[in-house]
């Protein structure tokens, strides 16, 4: 009994202090139970009457940046009515959303990038260039891929070149048989106008830039057939051709001891009287073997009607190794007959200024080039006759010449546009 009455007398003496305070004396509400987060979070106006009392969140909080995704502040995706028909939009993250998961582009390798889908039977040629095509391609990947951690799959797909086998036979120099090489490795993370190239080529005439337009057979110009050579190296060329071009390039011959080599050529190409192109090109190179040249060549087009173009080409060339000056000069038909097949009629002078016979060859030939089926195997046929001499000693006899080429095209050639 007395517990009782103490304990009514407390609450009696708690009940008096309440009364007299007034701020106490309103009881809190409780407060609101959190909502499912699968319904919208209905807001609360609040009271913005002036004799109201200040309320917490009347004055801005500071957000920590650690509670940006708890509880209302998390991500707005998830804040959106499901009943809203409008479609959800979120930031992206990262650019693994729009691919595979990183790890599995981390795993793929060239081979994987560069693999084609599976085809029917194939034929033994068409296996081969299958394969030129994939490794081609896995050699531009993988090159590529030392220089970041982008893949450009269509920039790797468009590695393209050719091989060729075939031989050339002529009185005066015997049986020659060749069998060449080129591949144009695109190496888009670096730069789109750095590429890198691989081949087994005519070494002297592709460094001194004195290719002619048949490349297929070995050539014959300044009197001698040159032994083949395999290089590879980088190159640099813009992508569009202009009209005034720069091109430049470094690499090395793979043979003991190595031979490095580098060349620069700047080339204009101008247009006039509707029919006519010209174009002048200058190359400067350098050979650890041959020292220092330079080879400036001169083209004239002449377009006769659809079907006939006329070319006269010149060159000269020189270098620390060459006594005097190597020229040639030649004169070339062509002739476009139907879809696949065209004809080329060739007159060709050539000589050197400081030998004891200064106009060292001349030569007629007809050059045949044919599409096959598929359309990237190429026939080329040759027959002609020359006039050769380099010494005093000798006759100038004539010597003809025959010579066969099958040339495969492999991967995706992109040519250089000029404007029209």
């Amino acid at each position: 009994m007395p517990r009782l009455t103490l304990l009514a007398l407390a609450l009696a003496v708690l009940w008096a202090v309440l009364r007299s305070t007034p701020a106490l004396a309103q009881t809190p509400e409780p407060p609101a139970q959190p909502q499912p987060r699968d319904e919208p979070v209905q807001p609360v106006e609040p009271d913005v009457s002036d004799d109201a009392p200040e309320q917490p969140g009347d004055k801005p909080e500071v957000i920590s940046p650690e509670d940006v995704n708890q509880g209302p502040l998390r991500d707005p995706v998830l804040q959106q009515d499901e009943s809203d028909p409008r479609p959800l939009e979120r930031e992206p993250k990262s650019d693994a959303a729009a691919g595979p998961p990183q790890d599995e582009q981390d795993e793929e390798g060239p081979m994987e990038i560069c693999a084609q889908p599976a085809a029917g039977e194939l034929s033994v040629l068409q296996r081969v260039r299958r394969t030129l095509t994939v490794t081609t391609c896995a050699s531009s990947a993988w090159l590529d891929g030392l220089f970041g951690d982008q893949i450009y799959r269509d920039e790797y797909h468009a590695t393209y070149g050719t091989i060729t086998t075939g031989a050339l036979w002529s009185k005066y120099d015997g049986f020659d048989p060749r069998l060449r090489f080129r591949a144009r490795l695109q190496l888009p993370q670096w730069d789109e106008r750095i590429s890198a190239f691989a081949g087994r080529v005519g070494e002297e005439n592709y460094i001194s830039d004195t290719e002619g337009d048949f490349d297929a057979l070995p050539t014959r110009q300044f009197g001698t057939l040159e032994d083949e050579s395999v290089l590879v190296g980088l190159g640099y060329s813009s992508p569009e051709r202009t009209g005034n071009d720069f091109d430049a390039g470094v690499g090395v011959r793979i043979d003991l001891p190595l031979d490095p080599y580098a060349r620069a050529r700047y080339e204009i190409v101008r247009s006039f009287a509707d029919r006519y192109v010209f174009s002048v090109r200058e190359t400067v190179f350098w050979q650890n073997t041959e020292g220092f040249g330079t080879t400036t060549r001169l083209n004239l087009d002449r377009v006769l009607s659809d079907r006939y173009l006329l070319r006269w080409s010149t060159l000269g060339k020189f270098t620390e190794e060459t006594v005097g000056i190597e020229w040639f000069s030649q004169l070339t038909l062509f002739q476009s007959i139907g879809q696949r097949t065209g004809l080329a009629y060739q007159a060709q002078v050539e000589g050197q200024t400081d030998n004891e016979v200064q106009m060292t060859r001349t030569a007629a030939r007809l050059i045949m080039r044919r599409q096959l089926t598929p359309d990237w195997l190429i026939l080329e046929l040759r027959g002609g006759v020359s006039w050769p001499r380099r010494r005093v000693a000798e006759e100038r006899e004539p010597s003809p010449e025959i010579g066969v080429a099958i040339e495969m095209q492999f991967g995706q050639k992109r040519d250089r546009l000029r404007p029209n």
